[in-house]
């Protein structure tokens, strides 16, 4: 039953307890997930299907553990089986408290209330809610695992003139004849959500810029070639499609919403028509943050004396941070993201300066840093610092790096 996790980072003695918790809780793999998972990941779906609580993958591969010892305890203590969701009840209530008054309900009853609220009335698909925690997951699995995947935004085009032709309950069946294309088009484990109004979106896992330009191409002739019924007549509607994938063109998932939008927006320049983020800006994404980093090899001022300063904001491309002392353009440098002191390891990146401004004499040096990333670690780890240390407010950095830094 766990042998669908062998061959994705799941070491044997995991996979043996995942199998022992899908035994004793009654469940096949296939309740899970309807998108494929690898190594802990699978203990965090166990422990949602049971509890309705998130907790990373580390996380819940811990607490599994934990539960089944606990499961063993209450059974020989009270000389019966208790059940697994006793267990885990009991743990969560007087072990590790997550929880303060747990209601108990039959799962069939939880999943049909879940439905309801998970998925859009009159499409079927899930909904904007659905959309906000399988994004996030999405980007939880890259952290962990690298695994890129893409978004699409869809619009039908020309809507409004349609409702107007032909009445608002013509435009339902038009929204409705949409949802059946997509949901029949898309893979079994992409996600398909009616975002707003005559708006959709789908979460490709596992797919890059050129798999997810291919796909809406696919959903975009699929639309085309089916027609809405109105009033005995074939009317075509046709839809038009922006792609972004993450992270390539963006490194959070607010961000990749706002690109997928923005290709969006250009594919609607010429209606039913495909448009790819990547295509329009070949910049690497950046990322307001704050965050402070070390220079702590070459190119700094006496070698022996870390610089420490402030991050403005990152991309893969490299960065613009603010420094007391000046470092000359064409410098080779080492750096340590999130890190104070050079004793603590940090986030260790090389780059090359490319630019050194000072707007006064009493400020401080801005720097433009591009990065030699040199790995896929370093690019998982990126993104772990840019959510941890991103600006709430998400307004932008101070933006003064050259056009060629970030490109």
């Amino acid at each position: 039953m766990c042998e669908v996790w062998m061959d994705k980072g799941m070491d044997p003695q995991e996979a043996s307890a995942l199998h022992e918790l899908l035994a004793r809780a009654g469940l096949l793999s296939e309740e899970l997930s309807d998108a494929p998972l690898a190594g802990g990941q699978a203990f965090s779906e166990l422990l949602y299907v049971l509890t309705r609580m998130r907790f990373g993958p580390d996380e819940a591969l811990g607490y599994c553990c934990e539960i089944l010892r606990h499961h063993d305890g209450l059974n020989l203590a009270l000389g019966r089986d208790v059940g697994l969701r006793v267990a885990v009840c009991d743990y969560f209530m007087n072990l590790h408290p997550k929880m303060r008054d747990p209601v108990i309900v039959e799962v069939q009853v939880l999943l049909q209330k879940e439905q309801g609220a998970l998925v859009d009335e009159l499409t079927g698909l899930y909904n904007r809610r659905y959309f906000n925690d399988a994004i996030s997951r999405e980007v939880e699995r890259f952290k962990r695992f690298g695994q890129r995947f893409s978004l699409l935004m869809l619009d039908v085009d020309h809507f409004k003139r349609f409702n107007d032709a032909f009445g608002h309950t013509a435009g339902d069946d038009a929204l409705k004849t949409v949802a059946d294309v997509l949901r029949h088009t898309a893979r079994s484990f992409d996600h398909v959500v009616r975002y707003g109004g005559e708006e959709f979106a789908l979460i490709l896992p596992h797919t890059d810029s050129a798999q997810a330009v291919a796909a809406a191409e696919r959903l975009r002739r699929a639309v085309a070639a089916r027609p809405v019924a109105v009033s005995g007549q074939d009317v075509s509607v046709t839809v038009s499609l922006g792609t972004a994938t993450f992270p390539e063109d963006a490194i959070n998932a607010r961000d990749l919403v706002c690109r997928a939008d923005e290709a969006l927006y250009e594919a609607k320049r010429t209606r039913n028509a495909v448009s790819c983020f990547s295509e329009k800006n070949r910049r690497f994404p950046r990322a307001p943050v704050s965050l402070m980093a070390l220079f702590v090899g070459s190119g700094t001022q006496g070698e022996a004396e870390p610089v420490r300063v402030v991050v403005a904001n990152v991309s893969f491309g490299g960065m613009l941070c603010v420094s007391p002392t000046p470092i000359l353009p064409g410098a080779r440098v080492e750096l340590a993201l999130d890190a104070d002191s050079p004793s603590q390891r940090g986030l260790r990146v090389s780059g090359r300066v490319v630019r050194l401004e000072r707007e006064s004499e009493d400020a401080g040096f801005s720097i433009a840093l591009a990065f030699d990333l040199a790995s896929q670690d370093q690019r998982r780890d990126l993104v772990r610092l840019v959510e941890r240390y991103g600006q709430e407010d998400g307004s932008p950095a101070p933006d003064t790096a050259p056009p060629s830094l970030l490109a």
